[in-house]
């Protein structure tokens, strides 16, 4: 199999990132001969190898192309918020919501950052298309719930901001869904809040009696909102 055979048929089946098994797939050959042409073509820079086993036929662009590198993730956070365009911030890295402990790894210049949940949490994602490549995303219900319990590494701001942004067409049932299964008062309660302050109203939620920070990462200095058992400590 020579280069140009290889980027008629991954052209034929659509793909841009592919793996050594689709290749073998593909051609039908032994998977130790298809690795022998895959290093070859490497190393003649035809081909570039993305991680163990995953190569492309050109420089990936579009970062969000790169989840597909990793079984078992989704787009979130800050990554997602760029992708939904409710953030001007651009950063230079993509961050992956997953269910094992990962080592953060560098792909293409792009730092591919890990962000585990209790299996739970690993819900609420949807499929996409970025040119040629599938990728899994957190959709704006789940990502509004993802940010917030990472609230540690996502501005309050920007959550309100996706929530604003997206008002009319949030579906309050799928976030109730969401949450229910997750089972955290307080993210109840301050996913709650954040919708309330956007005139979205949740029902049915189970909360505790106990005050807990809005903002966990300020002081406990602030107003008490009673019915969302709330510290308010931070005012936008």
């Amino acid at each position: 199999m020579d280069y140009f055979t290889l980027q008629r048929s991954l052209d034929e089946f659509g793909l841009e990132i592919f793996t050594l098994n689709d290749i073998v797939k593909i051609t039908g050959q032994k998977k130790d001969v298809v690795k022998s042409t895959l290093t070859r073509l490497v190393k003649q820079e035809k081909i570039f190898r993305l991680k163990a086993n995953y190569y492309s036929l050109k420089k990936i662009e579009n970062k969000f192309q790169l989840q597909k590198l990793y079984v078992d993730t989704y787009i979130g956070l800050h990554s997602a918020l760029e992708f939904y365009e409710t953030t001007t911030q651009r950063f230079n890295n993509l961050d992956l919501i997953t269910k094992k402990t990962l080592k953060n790894q560098n792909v293409e210049n792009i730092d591919i950052n890990f962000h585990k949940v209790k299996k739970e949490l690993f819900i609420g994602f949807k499929k996409i298309r970025i040119k040629n490549t599938e990728v899994f995303i957190s959709n704006i219900e789940k990502t509004i719930i993802d940010c917030t319990y990472f609230s540690s590494k996502v501005y309050l701001t920007e959550i309100h901001e996706l929530i604003k942004v997206n008002k009319q067409t949030i579906n309050v049932d799928i976030i109730l869904t969401y949450l229910k299964k997750i089972d955290s008062s307080t993210l109840n309660k301050r996913v709650g809040y954040l919708l309330e302050m956007n005139n979205i109203k949740l029902k049915g939620l189970k909360i505790n009696n106990k005050y807990e920070r809005f903002n966990k990462n300020l002081s406990k200095n602030g107003t008490k909102n009673l019915k969302w058992k709330l510290i308010i400590n931070e005012e936008f």
